[in-house]
């Protein structure tokens, strides 16, 4: 039994896989977003990363070499190859890209930032893509429009664009309901077998309270069409705002950085007494 064992570790480490060396790949799997029966698409032919399917939700598995320098902005690109085709010209986002100076990639509008230095998503087309349900958009939530004309769209959620702080415009199938509903818009009408809507409205009223949602001492901000949230104003924090002045970080983890110097101080008498035993 000894020699036959040592005779199977010597095959075992001879069928061993070599080490990697050089430049180094790393395989990028990532959830699609809000596609569950993707496909379809218009434009211009594109190529793609792989895309598998499961659990009635799209996969894309993307393969990209690592450095120094690789930007993990990478995952947000996902969403713009949700389905083939690209961003066409004649199109709402293809034209407001066009005036914003913007770059096309895929099904996204990009723009750079001047305040972060880096780009962001300002448009979305994701027009006849075969959409049925709209989940989770959440990689483009800096869209200021969005596309989701031509598609079959069953169910929209409720939250699906919770955080699209500065969507402005939306194009979408004439029996969809505009996020948010009516209180969420300046503009909806129905053209051309689409529903646009446009303008979307602060929740919050102009001095930047709500007083009825808000508790006191809270500013209101919009968070997406038909949502806002609330945060502490200056000088106050903790549970409904309530608690004024800054943050007591001495008294909390003063205590907790003492006790925990005190606890390790301990073990490593104890520990090291056993070791001198032995």
């Amino acid at each position: 039994p000894g020699t036959l064992g040592a005779a199977r570790r010597r095959v075992l480490k001879r069928h061993r896989s070599p080490r990697w060396r050089g430049r180094r790949h790393h395989s990028l799997l990532t959830k699609s977003s809000a596609v569950t029966d993707g496909g379809g698409g218009g434009g211009s032919h594109t190529v793609h990363p792989p895309v598998w399917k499961s659990g009635g939700k799209t996969y894309i598995t993307r393969t990209t070499k690592l450095s120094p320098t690789t930007s993990f902005q990478l995952t947000e690109l996902q969403v713009c190859r949700i389905c083939s085709g690209t961003v066409l010209n004649g199109t709402a986002v293809g034209q407001f890209c066009s005036e914003s100076a913007g770059r096309i990639d895929g099904r996204c509008c990009w723009r750079n930032d001047t305040a972060t230095d880096s780009e962001r998503i300002i448009g979305l087309d994701l027009s006849n893509c075969s959409l049925t349900h709209v989940d989770d958009l959440q990689e483009a939530s800096t869209a200021v429009i969005m596309d989701l004309s031509l598609n079959p769209i069953i169910n929209m959620s409720d939250t699906a664009f919770q955080g699209f702080r500065k969507l402005n415009r939306m194009v979408l199938p004439q029996d969809t309901v505009c996020p948010g509903g009516n209180t969420s818009w300046e503009k909806m009408e129905v053209k051309e077998g689409n529903r646009f809507c446009e303008g979307q409205i602060n929740m919050c009223n102009q001095t930047g309270h709500m007083s009825i949602n808000c508790p006191e001492n809270s500013l209101c901000a919009p968070f997406g069409p038909g949502f806002f949230e609330c945060s502490c104003a200056d000088r106050h924090h903790g549970y409904k705002c309530l608690r004024e002045g800054q943050f007591p970080a001495l008294q909390v983890f003063g205590p907790l950085a003492a006790s925990t110097l005190v606890m390790s101080f301990l073990l490593w008498v104890t520990q090291r007494r056993k070791a001198k035993s032995l």
